[in-house]
């Protein structure tokens, strides 16, 4: 026989208290794998842009590139 025991109104504050603070800490972390994939991903952004402007510029002066 079991005995189920009723829960008093502070213990089902706290736990509904507590519940909601859970679900707020779903938060999806980034692994550092990923952090480092795209800060690397962003570099070659820049460093292309950098490129194909500096051809851009060169092309605009009248100097055969290729």
């Amino acid at each position: 026989m079991k005995i189920v025991r009723e829960m008093t109104m502070s213990e089902s504050r706290r736990n509904r208290r507590k519940a909601k603070k859970n679900k707020r800490q779903s938060k999806n972390d980034v692994s550092r794998k990923d952090k480092i994939i795209g800060i690397l991903a962003i570099i070659a952004v820049f460093i292309i842009a950098a490129i194909a402007a500096y051809y851009y510029s060169l092309s605009k002066a009248g100097l055969k590139l290729f």
